[in-house]
């Protein structure tokens, strides 16, 4: 099994930077989170948290706070203004949607305040940010396809499960599986399904195209690990643990569920690296 490993070091970046401003002024860190409750994020903020508690506790920042964006781009929007009301004068900022977001970089931007875009990115991340720390989506994208054509030769159909569309990610892993699975003849996509990075969501789609394409599904790829991993589950508990899953993020989970053997694959980011 191929592997994605993506080393996220936004913080050797803040490091890095901080240490030119701090001579000048007292460092405020605005960590803006894109939410704190999916597996994978809960794992990239725990490995913020730990690693800006140790830059406030040797004196390199002056303090930081934890912004929840809660998915959602106007949250986020209003957010920044919050932050900046708040002292922040440095962000780390995990973004919502690659539109959507933009606007967070563009302050950030507009008022000099240095601003290191996470894991995604904005419309505006390569031109305005000062710097982008995260995984070549494209790659992981890529990296699922392939998988899936090494594992079923033979071809068929599959389905693509969708985070939520505009995010970067979303945007990027689905190129990167148009980018093999249109080139292979024996496979035929059922379509691309909008299910939000949400497991619940990717059952039920899975459950649509089982009962529309039956023997003829053979595959379904997924953006991320929830739903890879629970729409595994459900094919497996209707007989067909020869659907090949696979996802994203290589979380505790799907993690022990390839070593059970009970899902197929999953490419890691490791958000805690």
């Amino acid at each position: 099994m191929k592997k994605f490993v993506v080393l996220v070091l936004a913080f050797c970046m803040l490091l890095s930077l901080v240490a030119v401003a701090s001579a000048e002024s007292d460092i405020v860190v605005a960590y803006m989170a894109k939410n704190t409750v999916d597996a994978f994020h809960a794992t990239l903020n725990g490995a913020a948290k730990e690693a800006l508690d140790a830059l406030k506790e040797d004196g390199t920042i002056k303090d930081w706070q934890l912004y929840d964006g809660l998915t959602d781009p106007i949250t986020q929007v209003n957010l920044i203004e919050d932050a900046i009301n708040n002292g922040a004068n440095f962000v780390v900022f995990l973004p919502a949607e690659a539109e959507g977001s933009a606007p967070v970089v563009k302050r950030c931007a507009d008022a000099g305040i240095p601003i290191v875009v996470v894991n995604s990115k904005t419309n505006n991340t390569d031109e305005l940010a000062n710097a982008y720390v995260g995984s070549n989506d494209v790659e992981a994208g890529e990296i699922m396809a392939n998988y899936v054509i090494e594992k079923l030769p033979d071809g068929g159909k599959y389905a693509h499960m969708m985070g939520i569309v505009g995010n970067s990610a979303q945007i990027q892993r689905g190129e990167g599986i148009a980018n093999v699975m249109s080139k292979n003849d024996k496979w035929e996509s059922v379509g691309d399904f909008a299910a939000d990075w949400s497991a619940d969501k990717a059952v039920q789609f899975a459950t649509d195209v089982l009962t529309q394409y039956g023997d003829e599904l053979k595959a379904i790829i997924c953006d991320n690990d929830d739903m890879s991993s629970a729409v595994q589950a459900y094919v497996n508990s209707v007989d067909r643990k020869d659907i090949v899953c696979i996802g994203v993020d290589g979380n505790a989970g799907p993690l022990a569920m390839v070593k059970e053997g009970t899902l197929g694959a999953t490419v890691l980011q490791d958000g805690a690296a």
